[in-house]
């Protein structure tokens, strides 16, 4: 019961960086948005949990809509307070084509389920331009990047410092937040795996996952996309760094994250994205130290071979043969021969969360799958589509933009293609604040893409030179 009333403190701390934020918002300081962000995003489903488990179920609609509400309200007074609408860029254009086209949707005849359902489901893929036009129409110079920055890195801190207390006591904290009791009852899933939870929290052999204060193990790999994407930052700007500790501690917290979340698809995208990022700004030196960090990695992941359910782990990983894995292929293979079958969509719905929660899921697993069975192919095209455009600004100010839009383009580039293998095998916008602040920043970056293009021809050819 004490520890109960104990938790109570994250669905506080989820309550008053929501009235923080949405106060800084109705008075014009939209930068107060990333309080909520970075404080109230990734303990969510924790704070719904601990409510629940104490038997305060009739304030668990109010934190459920917050997190909508204040983005539609920050969306509206943008646009309401806004002197003119921008220039509208081809990332602009194609965000917008995916929108209107996943909208229809909702309203036509198709697939099984009515509309409550289908605004659900379009949520669940639509919602997150409504952010990336937020960052859009703010102006990036009065957001203050550096700020955002140490909230993240404090965040990963945070989190690896709960990670540590899981792995002292060999428990999930989410066994005592009344985490299966939750999902049981507004998610309709059983608590299934070893540990009365769900298989995600576990890989073979019993080898447990663990989540810290995140939704689950894979949402708290995949959020260290987002504190390497600050850390990269940190390094190329090493002697202006004013909290060296901070960063230093932020490394070795992201390291136990991205470790003891054992997610394979996140664990590649880390590699993935920091050695092109270094390969894109010709960095040798700090390529050499990744080739030899690799080369340490690779002697430790042998010495662990040697642990006969890690290694099986490891080797099934890559020839479909262990469970999770076999899973993902048989899901992909199933929503693929749908959208064969269904090129324009079977309706919103039919895949993902609404379908799973009723046991009717057609593929899913695959943020592409989920879209692509919906809407179509042409979902999966536009959605495609946006992330690549978003990937090209993002390298073109990397390369020759200086200062806030240079590192806009980092930390959209690190995020974007570090997250093109975790899609493969899950719904990664579901990861509420991974896709929140993802989107978001990808909408500052392209209102400083937009600035870096209408240079003067004299600065441009300046700039490219460098």
């Amino acid at each position: 019961m004490i520890i109960s009333l104990l938790l109570l403190v994250f669905p506080i701390i989820y309550l008053l960086s929501f009235s923080y934020s949405i106060k800084g918002v109705w008075n014009g300081s939209y930068g107060h948005l990333s309080v909520f962000l970075v404080a109230g995003l990734p303990i969510y489903i924790t704070s719904l949990s601990i409510l629940h488990s104490n038997g305060l179920d009739a304030v668990i609609p109010l934190f459920q809509y917050s997190k909508e509400l204040l983005v539609l309200l920050t969306l509206g007074l943008l646009l309401y307070r806004l002197p003119a609408l921008p220039n509208w860029n081809w990332l602009d254009k194609f965000m917008i084509f995916y929108v209107v086209y996943t909208s229809v949707f909702v309203v036509l005849p198709i697939g099984t389920f009515g509309m409550v359902e289908k605004l659900v489901a379009y949520k669940n893929i639509s919602f997150f331009p409504l952010l990336y036009f937020i960052g859009r129409l703010l102006n990036p110079e009065l957001v203050w990047i550096s700020k955002w920055q140490k909230q993240i890195l404090l965040l990963t801190v945070l989190a690896a410092l709960l990670l540590v207390g899981e792995l002292i006591t060999n428990t999930h904290f989410q066994s005592i937040t009344g985490y299966a009791s939750f999902y049981d009852k507004y998610f309709l899933f059983d608590p299934a795996g070893n540990y009365g939870l769900s298989w995600t929290f576990e890989i073979e052999g019993g080898i447990k996952r663990f989540a810290s204060f995140f939704a689950n193990p894979l949402e708290h790999a995949a959020s260290t996309l987002v504190t390497v994407a600050v850390l990269v930052i940190g390094v190329l700007n090493w002697k202006q760094t004013k909290e060296p500790q901070l960063f230093l501690w932020a490394v070795l917290a992201s390291v136990l994250s991205i470790v003891f979340a054992l997610s394979r698809a996140s664990l590649a995208g880390y590699l993935l994205v920091t050695y092109l990022f270094f390969q894109l700004i010709r960095q040798r030196k700090i390529l050499f130290y990744y080739h030899l960090l690799a080369l340490l990695v690779s002697i430790v992941v042998l010495f662990f071979s040697f642990d006969t359910d890690l290694s099986e782990f490891l080797i099934n990983t890559f020839n479909f043969t262990n469970s999770s894995s076999l899973s993902h292929l048989l899901e992909w293979v199933d929503g693929i021969e749908a959208m064969l079958a269904n090129p324009w969509g079977m309706g919103l719905g039919e895949s993902g969360r609404v379908a799973g929660a009723l046991g009717v899921n057609t593929g899913g697993e695959n943020q592409l799958i989920i879209s692509g069975v919906q809407c179509g192919w042409p979902a999966v095209f536009l959605y495609l589509t946006v992330i690549g455009i978003s990937i090209y600004q993002a390298a073109k100010l990397v390369r020759h933009a200086t200062g806030r839009a240079a590192q806009l383009g980092t930390i959209v580039f690190i995020i974007r293609v570090g997250l093109l293998i975790p899609m493969l095998t899950a719904a990664i916008e579901s990861y509420l604040f991974v896709s929140y602040m993802g989107w978001f920043l990808t909408g500052l970056m392209s209102t400083a893409w937009s600035s870096w293009k209408n240079l003067s021809p004299a600065s441009l050819k300046s700039l490219e030179a460098k």
